[in-house]
C-alpha cells in the first residue's frame, strides 16, 4: 500500500526525518542511562546497596515496557510534533532535578515519571518512519535506527566515565537534561516543516492486500500478528535480561570483583557499547544471509553462549582484561538480537501491519526483561555472588538459542516460507 504522505514527501526531506528521529532517540539515552552509568559512584554518595540502587532503575523499566504497549496501541493518535518534544523535555526536566540535589529516596518516583515519557518515542518514530519513507529510503533507517541504542549508550557511558574522573557523577543528569531539552525544541520547530501537507496522524496503517485475507481463516493477519507477537516477545525477554544485565552490573563487577577504581571500570565499560555499535552492524550484514528473523535471532545467541561460556570459566582468574573482551562480544551479539527484534522487523513488517504497534509492543518486552534484569540480578549477586550471575545468563542464551532451532525444524516440517509470522 501507499501511506498516505509517502508520496508527498521529497527524497531530501526523507534523510531530513530520518536525521531528526535519530537524534531523537540517540540523545535520549542520556536521560535514561544518566542514572545506570553512575552505579558505583551514586552507591558511594547515598550510601545505598545494590538492591536499593536498583529500586529507580526496576520502576524506570516497569514504565517504560508498560508504556511501549500501551503507546504502541495509541501513537496513531498521537500529533507528533508535541508528543516527541514534549517527551524529551519532560525527560531532562527530571534529570535537571537530580542534578540539583532531589533527595534519593525520590529519585525512583522520579524514574518512574521518566519512563512513562521514554516510552512515548520508539513506537512514535517507528510510526513515523514506516508511514514517510518510500522503500529506500526504509533500508536507511533500518541502519540508521539500528544504531541509536549503542551510540546513545555510548555517550551516556562516556560522559559517565568522563565526570567520574572529577568526581562530578551530577553532571551526568545536567549533560543529558541540556542535550535533551536542545534536541526537544528542535523537533518542536522542525518535524511541522519536514511533513508539510501531509497528514500522519491519519494515515491508514493496514495495506488493502492484508485487508482483503481478514476473516480468511487460516493465515488471517491477527492471528500471525498474535504469533508473532509471543514469539519475538520472548526473544525480546531473553535479549534484554542479558543485555541490560551486562550493561548495568560490568562497572560493578569490575570494581567488586577485581577492585578496579570507579572511573577506569566505566572507562573500560565503553567497550560494551563500541562493541554494540558493531552490533547493529553485524545484525544488518547476517540478515542479508539469514532471511528469517528468528533463525538470525538464533544464530545471535548461539554466539553469546560460547562467549558467556568463556566469561563464566575465565571470571574465576585475575585475566579481567579477557573477561572484559567476552562481555563486549556478548553486548554486540545481544544488541544485535535486539535490533532485529525492535528495529529491522518493524520496519520489515510495517506494510502489513502497524510498524508503531509492532515495536511498542515489542520494545514493552524488551523492558520486561530490563526490568527483570535489574533486581533479579541485583538478588543473584547479593546471595550467590558474580559466578552464579554469569551462569544465569549463560542459561537464557542457551534457552534462547534452542527455542529458534525448535521454531526453524518447525517451519522445515511444516514447509512454511521465511518469515512465516
Amino acid at each position: 500500500m501507499e501511506f498516505v504522505g509517502r508520496k508527498n514527501i521529497s527524497r531530501r526531506k526523507q534523510f531530513a526525518l530520518i536525521i531528526l528521529c535519530w537524534a531523537a532517540y540517540t540523545i535520549a539515552y542520556l536521560g535514561r542511562y544518566s542514572y545506570n552509568s553512575n552505579g558505583v559512584p551514586i552507591k558511594r554518595f547515598y550510601g545505598v546497596e545494590n538492591d536499593e540502587f536498583s529500586l529507580a532503575t526496576t520502576f524506570f523499566f516497569f514504565a517504560y515496557g508498560a508504556g511501549q504497549i500501551i503507546n504502541g496501541l495509541l501513537c496513531r493518535r498521537y500529533p507528533m510534533k508535541y508528543a516527541i518534544a514534549f517527551s524529551l523535555i519532560i525527560s531532562a526536566a527530571i534529570n535537571l532535578s537530580v542534578f540539583l540535589g532531589l533527595p534519593f529516596y525520590l529519585i525512583k518516583y522520579a524514574w518512574l515519571i521518566n519512563g512513562i515519557c521514554q516510552s512515548v518515542l520508539w513506537s512514535s518514530l517507528m510510526r513515523i518512519l514506516s508511514c514517510y519513507l518510500d522503500a529506500d529510503r526504509m533500508k536507511t533507517a533500518v541502519i540508521a535506527m539500528s544504531t541509536t541504542v549503542s551510540i546513545g549508550t555510548f555517550l551516556a557511558y562516556g560522559a559517565s566515565a568522563l565526570f567520574a574522573l572529577f568526581d562530578g557523577f551530577v553532571f551526568s543528569f545536567l549533560l543529558a537534561a541540556v542535550s535533551m531539552a536542545a534536541v526537544g525544541t528542535a523537533w518542536l520547530f522542525t518535524y511541522g516543516a519536514i511533513t508539510e501537507n501531509t497528514r500522519l496522524e491519519n494515515a491508514e496503517t493496514v495495506s488493502d492486500d492484508v485487508k482483503e485475507t481478514e476473516g480468511s481463516g487460516n493465515g488471517t493477519p491477527i492471528s500471525g500478528l498474535l504469533a508473532m507477537l509471543a514469539v519475538f516477545g520472548l526473544f525480546a525477554v531473553v535479549t534484554n535480561f542479558v543485555k541490560d544485565g551486562l550493561t548495568t552490573w560490568v562497572p560493578l563487577i569490575l570494581n567488586e570483583k577485581y577492585g578496579l577504581n570507579d572511573s577506569l571500570s566505566i572507562i573500560l565499560t565503553l567497550v560494551l557499547p563500541l562493541f554494540a555499535i558493531f552490533g547493529a552492524v553485524v545484525a544488518v550484514w547476517l540478515n542479508r544471509r539469514v532471511r528469517d528473523h528468528s533463525d538470525l535471532v538464533g544464530v545471535l545467541f548461539f554466539f553469546a553462549s560460547a562467549c558467556v561460556a568463556g566469561i563464566v570459566i575465565l571470571l574465576k582468574t585475575e585475566l579481567w582484561y579477557a573477561v572484559l573482551a567476552l562481555f563486549g562480544a556478548v553486548n554486540m551479539f545481544a544488541h544485535g538480537s535486539n535490533n532485529v527484534i525492535t528495529s529491522i522487523m518493524p520496519l520489515y513488517v510495517g506494510k502489513k501491519y502497524n510498524a508503531g504497534l509492532v515495536a511498542g509492543v515489542l520494545n514493552g518486552a524488551c523492558y520486561v526483561g530490563s526490568t527483570a534484569s535489574q533486581y533479579v540480578i541485583a538478588a543473584i549477586a547479593t546471595a550467590s555472588g558474580w559466578n552464579t550471575v554469569m551462569i544465569t545468563l549463560l542459561l537464557c542464551c542457551i534457552a534462547a538459542t534452542a527455542a529458534s532451532v525448535l521454531l526453524f525444524a518447525r517451519r522445515k516440517i511444516r514447509k512454511r516460507p521465511v518469515n512465516e509470522y
